[in-house]
């Protein structure tokens, strides 16, 4: 979310862990106009989503990112575009790794991603705890229902949130097929 907006949500108490949607590797310092770690603590966030597409970091930046963030008490998640990126990415520990083919962003995507399986093996090997979250044209709640089925830990569902005539009642469908996918999968 964007960081203004941290503190008001954090304070409603409502059980939303907000995360940042950046954030500056600098440490406390000489950091006029960056947003850093101790900032985001401050304010309330529980973590940070690094390494979007429309905000990617290089490698060095990336690396220092998520360990900024974990030694200021910050969740981590890391944003990537393929299952290569996606194993790169887990050797840095971050809480999470958001796979998100950028063709897919804000468009009305489809259910079958058959690259879900491998990505989330893949890592896997590399750091056996981080969580795989896949997302990209998540548009309807069906979507978002059959990505958890077939073993995501999380999801996103921007696209179809924002697009919707209600958005507060597309949230709670939203989060609703999250939860129905994922007792599906954990229930077998």
């Amino acid at each position: 979310m964007p960081t203004a907006l941290i503190a008001p949500i954090h304070d409603l108490h409502s059980g939303v862990l907000p995360f940042a949607q950046a954030m500056a590797p600098d440490p406390p310092g000489n950091s006029m106009g960056r947003v850093i770690a101790e900032t985001l603590v401050d304010a309330g966030a529980a973590g940070v989503m690094l390494n979007h597409v429309s905000n990617p970091l290089d490698a060095p930046a990336l690396a220092a990112a998520v360990e900024r963030a974990r030694s200021a008490g910050l969740q981590t998640i890391v944003c990537t575009n393929t299952k290569a990126e996606a194993v790169q990415v887990a050797r840095l520990g971050p809480t999470a790794i958001l796979l998100e083919p950028p063709a897919l962003i804000g468009t009305a995507g489809r259910i079958s991603r058959d690259w879900i399986t491998p990505a989330n093996e893949a890592v896997r090997r590399v750091i056996p705890v981080v969580l795989m979250m896949h997302a990209g044209g998540v548009s309807s709640p069906s979507i978002a229902e059959a990505i958890m089925a077939i073993g995501a830990d999380g999801t996103g569902s921007t696209s179809g949130v924002i697009g919707a005539d209600d958005p507060l009642s597309a949230a709670r469908s939203f989060i609703a097929a999250t939860r129905a996918g994922w007792d599906s999968l954990h229930q077998r």
